[in-house]
């Protein structure tokens, strides 16, 4: 990104775009269907996964509104924003590692690939505000990477002491709320290219998923040392 920052920032936008696809690909068509069968009340659980993404992304434009898109607001907001996003975020790969190891590994390849061009958006956006290359390098990458593990070990105590029950519906969460960032703020950039850029994007991020999607691990692999338990559909987990 710093290297080749013009080049950055003028693809951010269908980084964000092919991410989108990519994530969203992967909750529809794995980490959705796998939660909604891991308690009864997973459906509501996610569903109050992606509303309270829904809710934290807005909280942030109220407390920090931007009027000029070139001042050090309009890079500090984002700054902050993807910096707590991606806190959230290492939480999540401590709940869904908590599901079983192919799980886990399935949901971390979709946030690792989205976590990239939020990185880029930040640095762009902080660079236009007037900060150095290096500064704006530093900056982004402490919001889009060194916030994740945090989020990680943060979450370990949480999922060491919980029941199963809970760590299902953790998992719910989990996935509405990477529901909402697949279809709210990622794919938001759709808006900032033309349809023949953004559609094709999307196009390959969805593409990309299932390519992985036909390679993940199948359920009780050796990796996964969980004992199977029977969800309420009275099926091996």
């Amino acid at each position: 990104m710093a290297v080749r920052s013009d080049w950055s920032r003028k693809y951010s936008h269908l980084f964000a775009v092919a991410a989108s696809g990519l994530l969203l690909t992967m909750v529809i068509g794995h980490l959705a269907p796998e939660a909604l069968r891991g308690h009864e009340d997973a459906p509501l659980y996610m569903l109050g996964g992606f509303f309270l993404g829904l809710l934290l992304h807005d909280v942030l434009r109220m407390v920090l509104p931007v009027a000029d898109p070139r001042s050090l607001a309009a890079g500090l907001t984002p700054l902050i924003a993807i910096g707590m996003h991606s806190f959230l975020d290492g939480m999540i790969y401590t709940v869904t590692f908590s599901q079983g190891f192919d799980t886990g590994l399935f949901a971390t390849l979709g946030l690792v690939i989205h976590e990239f061009p939020e990185g880029i958006i930040t640095f762009a956006l902080l660079r236009g505000a007037g900060l150095s290359n290096r500064n704006s390098f530093i900056l982004a990458f402490i919001a889009a990477a060194l916030t994740t593990p945090l989020g990680t070990v943060a979450a370990i105590p949480i999922t060491s002491t919980a029941s199963e029950d809970m760590l299902s519906l953790l998992f719910a969460m989990s996935a509405g709320l990477l529901l909402f960032v697949s279809t709210g703020p990622l794919m938001a950039h759709m808006r900032e290219e033309r349809p023949a850029r953004a559609l094709p994007a999307l196009a390959f991020g969805v593409v990309l998923a299932l390519i992985i999607a036909s390679g993940h691990l199948p359920h009780g692999d050796v990796h996964d040392h969980r004992e199977p338990f029977t969800t309420v559909y009275g099926h091996e987990h």
